[in-house]
C-alpha cells in the first residue's frame, strides 16, 4: 500500500497534475501524510504512476506554493508542519510531557503581571466611571492613546504628530494593513531573504509578491536592493534596522543611510519595523524615519516589550499614507478595543515601564554568553537582540534537527519558517533567548541542543 494506491496508473494521460495535487492534499488533511514525511522522488513517483516527471514536479510545486510542503536541495520534498499563511511556528500547547519552547519569541525574563494588573484595574475603574465607551468609537475618539503613542514612537523618530498615527490590533495587524495599502496597485514588497513568518503571512493575505533580497552581516545589502528595483516593480521595502528577525543582525547608521538612498532614488516606501527596537539603548537605535521622513512608515507594538496578550500596535506614516492605512485597518477591524488601548496608555505612562525595558536588556545580555559557551560560533554581541541564528553542522538538516530537538523536549524554529523562498532555506534554526523565564530551564535546553548537534543525524527513509 503506497500513498498513490488510490490513484489510477499506467497511462500518461490518466494521472494529471491537478488529480495528483488533490490526492496529496487529501492525504495531508486526513493525516496519512504527516509533517516531516518525505515524498517519493519525482522520477520514482512518475514511474509508479505511469506519468511524466513534469506532472509530479508540478504537483509537488503546487504543494510548496500552498505552504503544505517544502523542498530541501539534495534531499527531496517534505511535508511541512503548518501553513505559512498562518504564521508558523505556533506555541507549544499542553501535552503529556513538558516542552521548553525556544521557537516562539516572547520576553518572559521580567514578570509583567503587576504592570498589566494595574492597567486592568485602571481600565475597570474607567469602565465603571463611564470613561470607557461601550459603543463603537467615533472618528478621532482614540486621541488619548495616539498622544501617548507619539511619545513612545519618539524613540525612533521626532515625536510624530498624533494625527499621523494609526492604532491597530498589534504590530502584525499594522504590517498587514500597511502591505494592503501600499500594494493595491500591484507593486511587490522587497524584504530580507530571511524574514519572520508574520511578514510572509501578511504578504500572502495581501496577495502581494515578496521579493527576497540578499543579506550580509548587517542585514539587507543596498546593492542587491538597487538591482531588484531596477528589474522589478517594487512598491515598498520591509526593514528591521534594530534587530533583524530571525538572524538578530543589527544595522549601522551608515547601512541605514545607504538603503535610504536606494529607496529615495527609486521612489519606494520604507516600512521600518521597530518591534524589537526597545532592546537597543534609547537614542542608539538606527532607523529610517529621521532619514527619509516623507517616505517611511514606522511600525511597532507592545507584544514584545510588554506581553503578547496586549495586542496594541502603532503605525506612524506620512499624512497621505496615514489615510490609506487607516482606511484599510478600519475595513479589517473597525476599531481597537478601548479597553486594550486604555491599558496600553496606562502601561506606557507607568514609570515602571522604562525599568522593565532596562531589565529585559540586562537579562538578554546575561544569557548571551551562555549561548556563546555552548555554540562558540555565535558571538555574544550578535545575540543582544534576543535571537540566536544557529547554522547547523555535522550533516543536520534544519527540519531533522528541530524534530529531534522536540523529541528531547526542546522546541526550536527551523530555517524553512523564515525563508521567503522555501527551497533555498538554510540549514539553521532560530533560538529565542527570552521565551523561558527560568535560567536553569533555559540552560538545560541549551545543553540538550548542544548535545544533539554533537551527534550525527539519523538517516531518513522516503515513503514507499
Amino acid at each position: 500500500m503506497t500513498i498513490f494506491a488510490d490513484l489510477p496508473a499506467g497511462s500518461a494521460t490518466t494521472v494529471t497534475t491537478r488529480a495528483l495535487e488533490a490526492h496529496l492534499r487529501d492525504a495531508i488533511e486526513h493525516g496519512n501524510l504527516k509533517p516531516g514525511d518525505r515524498l517519493p522522488p519525482i522520477r520514482e513517483a512518475a514511474w509508479k504512476l505511469g506519468c511524466a516527471p513534469g506532472t509530479v514536479a508540478r504537483a509537488y510545486r503546487a504543494l510548496e506554493l500552498a505552504g503544505l510542503a517544502h523542498g530541501e536541495v539534495g534531499r527531496g520534498t517534505f511535508i511541512t508542519a503548518g501553513d505559512r499563511k498562518l504564521g508558523f511556528p505556533k506555541p507549544a500547547g499542553p501535552s503529556a510531557r513538558a516542552v521548553t519552547d525556544l521557537a516562539v519569541n516572547s520576553f518572559l525574563l521580567d514578570d509583567a503581571t503587576d504592570l498589566l494588573g494595574d492597567a486592568m484595574d485602571s481600565a475597570r475603574q474607567a469602565l465603571a466611571g463611564g470613561a470607557l465607551p461601550l459603543a463603537y468609537l467615533a472618528p478621532g475618539a482614540d486621541a488619548d492613546i495616539r498622544q501617548v503613542a507619539s511619545t513612545f514612537l519618539g524613540r525612533w523618530c521626532a515625536s510624530p504628530d498624533p494625527d499621523r498615527i494609526v492604532v491597530t490590533s498589534g504590530a502584525q495587524a499594522a504590517i498587514a494593513a500597511t502591505f494592503l495599502a501600499l500594494t493595491e496597485n500591484g507593486g511587490g514588497i522587497a524584504c530580507d531573504v530571511l524574514t519572520y513568518p508574520g511578514v510572509i503571512g501578511a504578504a500572502s493575505a495581501a496577495r502581494a509578491r515578496l521579493h527576497p533580497v540578499r543579506m550580509d552581516q548587517e542585514g539587507m545589502e543596498p546593492e542587491a536592493l538597487d538591482a531588484l528595483c531596477r528589474r522589478s516593480s517594487i512598491s515598498c521595502v520591509f526593514l528591521m534596522p534594530s534587530v533583524q528577525n530571525p538572524t538578530g543582525r543589527q544595522m549601522s547608521l551608515r547601512r541605514c543611510r545607504e538603503l535610504a538612498a536606494v529607496a529615495e532614488r527609486h521612489g519606494i516606501v520604507i516600512i521600518e519595523d521597530q518591534v524589537y527596537g526597545f532592546l537597543r539603548e534609547p537614542g542608539s537605535s538606527p532607523g529610517f524615519s529621521g532619514l527619509l521622513p516623507d517616505a517611511t512608515v514606522l511600525v511597532t507594538g507592545l507584544s514584545k516589550c510588554v506581553a503578547p496578550i496586549l495586542r496594541v500596535g502603532f503605525v506612524a506614516a506620512p499624512r497621505p499614507l496615514t489615510r490609506q492605512i487607516l482606511a484599510v485597518d478600519n475595513a479589517l477591524s473597525l476599531m481597537v478595543s478601548p479597553v486594550l488601548t486604555h491599558m496600553a496608555g496606562h502601561v506606557l505612562a507607568d514609570p515602571r515601564f522604562e525599568g522593565r525595558l532596562e531589565r529585559l536588556r540586562r537579562a538578554v545580555a546575561r544569557r548571551a554568553p551562555l549561548v556563546h559557551e555552548r555554540f562558540p560560533a555565535l558571538r555574544p554581541e550578535t545575540l543582544q537582540g534576543g535571537l540566536a541564528w544557529l547554522p547547523l553542522t555535522g550533516g543536520w538538516s534544519a527540519d531533522a534537527f528541530a524534530a529531534e530537538a522536540e523529541a528531547l523536549g526542546v522546541r526550536v524554529a527551523p530555517g524553512r519558517c523564515f525563508a521567503v523562498e522555501p527551497r533555498g532555506a538554510p540549514d539553521a534554526v532560530r533560538i529565542c533567548l527570552g521565551s523561558v523565564s527560568d535560567d536553569a530551564t533555559f540552560l538545560r535546553a541549551l545543553e540538550d541542543l548542544a548535545g544533539l548537534m554533537s551527534r550525527p543525524p539519523r538517516s531518513l527513509q522516503a515513503l514507499p
